[in-house]
């Protein structure tokens, strides 16, 4: 998900990459074709990451990973090593093909794999991971940024082939996801694998995880009973109110403008006065906490629950925007140097714990097992096409109304912070297969019986809120 900064500092502010490519970055072509680069990867990504259900369906979470990192490693390979503009164009296409299937799989394999206590952190790891990955590869730009000829660019190219073979690899030592299994009435296999990732000193005879077990396996068979097909299943109001939440969730990201600082920080920066070099420095520093706000939001989320944490993240995010549009509209092209550095922290604003983490670990739990990577593939796709759609826009919109772009992502902003406070139900402390419960379907106990989602989640209240007095007996007690 924050892939053009790598790009951005590494290659597209490289004169030899446009040597390489025999293209001028000044003509109309050589405009073309470098919004061409910008997009072309999130068009490929949006094909591979609505596409990919059916096979991660069919053969599992753990090959869908493998295939991720198969082909992201072969258009890494294939762009590093590209001479020309059409060689350079189809390794994108790759590249966003390995992207669209490793976003849309990971979280689905995480959720799956997941307790529900600790499923905000677990899944929060893998934004955790997107921002230590955009961390390297800003950085990398900075190293590189002197390096000349060739070299300079394609070298990190190059090294993005390390991290795809190695997911590539590793994606067969993982064990495959219990829910997976137990769809494909492998259902020993299923409760072994729930054993060994549940595993804990004080619960010696594993009754957590074989609690689990009789869950899933109890709410798969209703679930099978109910199956329809698939023009038929949208037309259940609950179901289709699933995938608008989950794509809204995820397009959160995008209402926050930041793909638009990341894809062209660089001419943001130096529009304010910055040199190329420090420009980068600024777009690393502005990277290296991408890390550690999306690892507090996952244990935020934990804490406070998804909606909470959206509404504040989308409140905060609109007073950051509606400055920062103000000081780049005042500051930009002046000799204000303090009016600068104060445009460059509100850059800096970390969207991370209040947006992006919440919304990857809020659309991988909402969907029934069946329907859960498709619905997943469908949230995500929202990020891929609002990269696709503002990063395009971006360069036209920078050039004649430069700082007002933002006036986009402010309404935007306003807008899904009334659609989370009005439609988006909290999902904290239910498992996977209690969340229908919290869109009004019927959910299977352990023992088999079926109880109204409008009951079970009332059930789940009272729980909540005994946990809490509890907690808060003990606090009075400890003070006293």
């Amino acid at each position: 998900m924050h892939l053009p900064p790598v790009y951005n500092i590494i290659t597209l502010g490289k004169e030899a990459f446009y040597k390489s490519m025999n293209l001028n970055p000044e003509t109309e072509y050589g405009r073309t074709i470098i919004a061409v680069w910008n997009t072309i990867i999130y068009a490929a990504a949006i094909v591979a990451c609505l596409a990919c259900p059916p096979y991660a369906d069919g053969f599992g979470r753990k090959h869908a990973l493998a295939l991720g990192g198969l082909v992201s490693l072969f258009g890494a390979a294939l762009q590093a090593g590209s001479t020309n503009i059409s060689m350079l164009v189809a390794a994108r296409v790759f590249v966003g093909a390995g992207i669209g299937v490793t976003i849309s799989c990971v979280p689905l394999y995480q959720a799956e794999i997941s307790p529900p206590a600790n499923r905000g952190i677990i899944v929060g790891l893998h934004a955790s991971m997107i921002g230590f990955g955009t961390l390297l590869a800003t950085w990398l730009g900075v190293a590189f940024f002197h390096v000349p000829g060739s070299a300079g660019w394609r070298v990190p190219m190059a090294i993005q082939c390390v991290p795809a073979l190695a997911l590539t690899i590793l994606a067969w030592l993982i064990p495959e996801s219990p829910r997976w299994l137990c769809m494909q009435d492998r259902a020993e296999e299923a409760e072994a694998v729930l054993i060994k990732l549940h595993k804990r000193s004080d619960d010696p005879q594993h009754l957590f995880a074989r609690q689990e077990m009789a869950i899933i396996r109890r709410q798969l068979e209703y679930e099978k009973m109910k199956r329809v097909p698939v023009l038929q299943a949208f037309k259940q109001p609950s179901l289709r109110k699933r995938f608008i939440i989950g794509f809204l969730a995820f397009w959160n990201t995008q209402c926050s403008g930041v793909i638009v600082v990341l894809a062209y920080q660089s001419v943001i920066y130096q529009s304010l006065g910055f040199s190329p070099f420090l420009s980068a420095i600024i777009g690393a520093a502005w990277a290296s906490t991408l890390f550690w706000g999306n690892l507090l939001g996952g244990i935020l989320g934990d804490y406070v629950g998804r909606k909470k944490q959206f509404t504040v993240g989308l409140f905060l995010m609109l007073i950051v925007l509606i400055c920062l549009c103000v000081t780049t509209k005042l500051y930009s092209g002046t000799d204000n140097r303090a009016g600068k550095i104060a445009a460059v922290v509100l850059h800096s604003y970390r969207y991370t714990v209040g947006i992006e983490c919440p919304s990857l670990v809020y659309c991988s739990e909402l969907f029934p097992t069946e329907w859960r990577a498709w619905g997943v593939a469908n949230s995500l796709s929202a990020v891929l096409w609002g990269c696709m759609i503002f990063t395009a826009a971006a360069p036209s919109a920078l050039d004649h109304i430069g700082a007002l772009y933002y006036v986009v992502f402010i309404c935007l902003t306003a807008v899904q912070i009334v659609l989370v406070l009005a439609f988006f139900p909290d999902t904290k402390g239910f498992t996977l297969e209690q969340m229908s419960a919290v869109f009004g379907d019927p959910v299977v106990d352990m023992y088999g019986k079926i109880e109204k989602g409008e009951d079970f989640v009332r059930h789940h209240q009272r729980i909540e809120d005994a946990k809490i007095e509890k907690a808060t007996e003990v606090e009075d007690v400890g003070d006293a």
